[in-house]
């Protein structure tokens, strides 16, 4: 037996691999970055300065870039998911129309949908583009993080340098100070000059590269992918869904021919629901008339229930006989005890 499996069409193959290009980006731009990590690492011997910090202030321009790394490699695998299902959103929307979507949980493309549909059921008028706005804030919001990161090594990267130059300008007094006196503390005092600027130049380059170029540029591709997502979603909606995006009479015709299919499906599931308890009603009445048939006596048990039924009717009436002896007999000793005569029981109790 041989199976075949469905192919996939052209379109949808172009689909997927446009989904796939805001992660296609990400990876060239992350491949730039360690391109211009190991460039400063062979030109500048900037891993001998960051151990060498004793501010830590680059090991933390260092923590916050990677921690802006981690968000946007988050938020573009999220858009990419999103970009799948609105691939295949719109494939749903082509083939079935708007009210026959079906949605998928946790995506802000079905979000969209699903309020649109709503909107649609309840009669009113879509504002398209603020609702896909909305729908798509929490992706954007990600996005601006990624960008607030990136402007916060640029400030980091500009303190260290104040810093820097405090320290420059600490060593250089140091140094003046004890320029005729002691050599060691002069010289001692140039070097902590030295590292002051150093450290002013490493942070600003650290700062100005990794926030100002490097994160800036991830913030960019989840905007722009963001953005393209939304024109995308418009667009299907505008193209696929236009008769139920404002309230006319071919709206109201096509939610009327959905109601009158729902009629029709409730109908055939109560048409079966009959059926079946029909079926169910011809069982229960055989099974009563094969309990019947097994229960009914023969004409030996009918006769033996018949003389059980006399005894039983017998031995009330004796009881009964019985009960109006024993009154007849408290009758009589009354009768006898009025008239003065006593019983013989009573006589020879008198005579003892």
């Amino acid at each position: 037996m041989t199976i075949h499996k469905p192919s996939m069409s052209p379109n949808q193959s172009a689909l997927d691999q446009s989904s796939l290009k805001t992660f296609a980006l990400w990876i060239v731009w992350s491949a730039v970055c360690v391109t211009v990590f190991i460039q400063l690492y062979h030109s500048s011997d900037i891993m001998t300065f960051i151990q060498q910090d004793q501010l830590h202030v680059t090991w933390v321009l260092v923590a916050v870039f990677g921690l802006g790394v981690l968000v946007s490699f988050v938020h573009v695998t999220l858009l990419t998911f999103e970009w799948f299902s609105s691939s295949r959103l719109q494939n749903r929307l082509i083939r079935h129309g708007l009210q026959g979507v079906k949605l998928e949980r946790f995506r802000a493309t079905s979000r969209l949908i699903e309020s649109i549909q709503h909107i649609d059921h309840s009669g009113g008028k879509v504002d398209l583009s603020a609702l896909s706005t909305v729908e798509f804030s929490s992706h954007m919001r990600m996005s601006r993080v990624v960008g607030l990161m990136g402007s916060l090594l640029i400030t980091m990267g500009l303190v260290g340098t104040v810093l820097g130059l405090t320290m420059t300008l600490t060593g250089l007094n140091g140094a003046l100070a004890n320029i005729s006196s002691d050599g060691m503390a002069m010289l001692l005092g140039i070097r902590s000059a030295m590292e002051g600027m150093g450290m002013a130049f490493y942070t600003t380059l650290l700062g100005s590269i990794m926030g100002g170029i490097l994160l800036r540029v991830f913030a960019y591709i989840t905007d722009n992918s963001i953005e393209a997502l939304q024109d995308k979603m418009t667009r299907c909606c505008m193209v696929y869904a236009a008769t139920n995006l404002h309230p006319s009479p071919q709206r109201d015709f096509q939610v009327l021919s959905q109601v009158i299919e729902g009629m029709e499906g409730r109908m055939k599931s109560l048409n079966q629901s009959l059926y079946e308890s029909k079926a169910a009603m011809r069982d229960f009445a055989e099974e009563m008339q094969t309990l019947k048939a097994s229960t009914k006596m023969s004409d030996d048990d009918d006769e033996i229930f018949k003389q059980i039924a006399v005894h039983r009717h017998y031995a009330k009436v004796l009881r009964y006989e019985l009960s109006l002896q024993k009154q007849l007999a408290n009758f009589k000793q009354r009768l006898l005890a009025a008239m003065g005569f006593q019983s013989t029981k009573h006589r020879s109790a008198d005579s003892e």
